[in-house]
């Protein structure tokens, strides 16, 4: 019996582990829309603000446009409020960005409120990269921050930016079935025993 209890015990473990590792981030804001190329990171003071769905955040990320140049390193910070408002930053992470797609970079989940506004703020290497945006307001829930200061005249304006949160584990029908063959020999188990 100890034996047949550790095979169900074993199958109900197997079971376990939710979802494959790369379901880990998903997707929660996104501004996917561009029309021009709206900074450069020689500029200094970028960031955009933003309204979570999620009551965590693990990432974020930016597109490059193609103009200005080929890579850069790019860190994306994520605060409470503007640096020269007061603000504390929560998280922090870099990765080499290539002009014409995404950068992403992911960080341990934060907790956030939901419905609250932060903002992600960007830096790179100086020079001539360029960072897309859309100059017709797609992103109800910020707005685009730059030049020094983090000027904030630029209301109409949105980076292209997207925010990642930690997906929910959902288990996978096979997952389910061998969990609930597990159990069902655990509960045989148990009625032979009583």
């Amino acid at each position: 019996m100890t034996f047949m209890r550790g095979i169900a015990f074993a199958a109900l473990l197997s079971a376990l582990p939710f979802a494959h590792a790369t379901d880990h981030n998903k997707i929660d804001q996104n501004s996917p829309t561009s029309t021009s190329t709206v900074a450069r990171f020689d500029q200094g003071g970028l960031a955009q603000s933003f309204k979570q769905s999620a009551d965590n955040i693990t990432g974020a990320g930016l597109f490059l446009s193609t103009p200005f140049g080929e890579e850069t390193q790019v860190t994306i910070e994520l605060w409470t409020k503007l640096p020269n408002l007061g603000g504390s930053r929560l998280a922090t992470a870099s990765a080499k960005g290539q002009a014409g797609s995404w950068v992403d970079v992911f960080w341990p989940k934060v907790m956030l409120d939901q419905g609250a506004t932060y903002y992600l703020v960007f830096n790179g290497t100086p020079g001539f990269v360029g960072v897309l945006g859309d100059l017709t307001d797609p992103y109800a829930d910020g707005q685009l921050y730059a030049n020094s200061g983090f000027d904030p005249q630029f209301t109409w304006m949105d980076f292209t930016f997207r925010t990642f949160a930690e997906a929910q584990a959902v288990p996978e029908p096979a997952a389910w079935s061998v969990m609930l063959g597990g159990l069902a020999l655990l509960a045989g188990i148990a009625r032979r025993r009583a």
